[in-house]
């Protein structure tokens, strides 16, 4: 509520050979131009061609994913009283495609794409401070491309720092269409950056840590009161604090199946006023699952 919100062989005749070997004596040895084993070896070398580097990811990745989040969003008011809570899961489908190029194919673009809806249970108030109960519905949309570079540390050990912008829409249904509520709509633009640390146990099996920090640079929130019946009908524009968000994943691909844990913690501060009215400080924080498949295409 607003207060909410990738050799041929000859025959030689005997009798010629032992002719030859009597007349070249013992030099024969001495006149033959025999290179030594450390000499073949060295002339091996530079006659064998530059092994190439080896690849350290398929040229085209595509990796579809399904999320299964828990959520939970909460509101503050003065001294930190807590004005209402909502939890309950939502679930996430996307796709996350990859490029990779460069030597090595250690550059990378990807360009992750998230849909998320569901609905969660409400425990807060109504605008007059009557304690209501009910249902909030979400539907929300995340883009995130990024870029990177993956250096190795040794022969099963990668380090990918990252970096990118990102955008983030949604929509918070309090009272999940009921009378008593209105829709709450989001609009997020923020940079990001982070770091993958990945231990290659074979060319099948990884795992990998990641730590990403989302930096929002403008967040918008718009609400139309009134708009179910309840009041007069009035546009509220709002702008929450900007603060950074904090996602620390883990998991592991095998045989190009993935799945991780990741959780996510997120504040906005307190907004400006707008007619009267403010969206409270609100804290977001996510636990998720994530389960994918990686299609390699070299």
């Amino acid at each position: 509520m607003i207060v909410s919100r990738s050799a041929r062989s000859f025959a030689i005749p005997a009798a010629v050979v032992a002719g030859l070997c009597l007349f070249a004596g013992p030099r024969s040895a001495l006149a033959k131009n025999q290179q030594s084993p450390s000499s073949r070896a060295s002339a091996s070398l530079k006659a064998a061609p530059r092994q190439a580097e080896e690849d350290v990811s398929a040229t085209f990745q595509l990796n579809p994913r399904v999320d299964l989040r828990f959520f939970t969003w909460k509101e503050f008011g003065t001294n930190d009283r807590e004005l209402l809570t909502e939890s309950g899961p939502l679930f996430a489908f996307g796709v996350d495609p990859r490029v990779s190029f460069g030597r090595g194919k250690r550059f990378f673009v990807e360009a992750g794409t998230r849909l998320y809806l569901g609905k969660v249970d409400y425990d807060g108030a109504m605008m007059n401070g009557i304690p209501y109960k009910s249902k909030t519905g979400y539907f929300g949309l995340e883009l995130l491309p990024t870029a990177g570079y993956v250096f190795s540390l040794g022969r099963h050990l990668q380090l990918s720092p990252t970096a990118g912008v990102g955008f983030e829409y949604w929509n918070r249904d309090i009272d999940d269409g009921g009378r008593n509520g209105y829709d709450e709509k989001y609009t997020v633009y923020r940079i990001h950056s982070g770091l993958r640390g990945t231990y290659l146990l074979n060319r099948d099996i990884r795992f990998y840590s990641t730590l990403q920090l989302k930096v929002p640079v403008s967040i918008s929130e718009s609400v139309r009161l009134g708009a179910r019946g309840q009041g007069r009908p009035l546009d509220v524009s709002l702008s929450p604090g900007i603060s950074p968000a904090i996602v620390v994943e883990g998991g592991s691909t095998i045989h190009g199946v993935d799945v991780a844990l990741y959780y996510e913690t997120w504040t906005l501060a307190r907004s400006n006023e707008d007619k009267g009215f403010h969206q409270p400080e609100s804290t977001r924080k996510i636990f998720g699952i994530r389960v994918g498949h990686s299609f390699g295409l070299n």
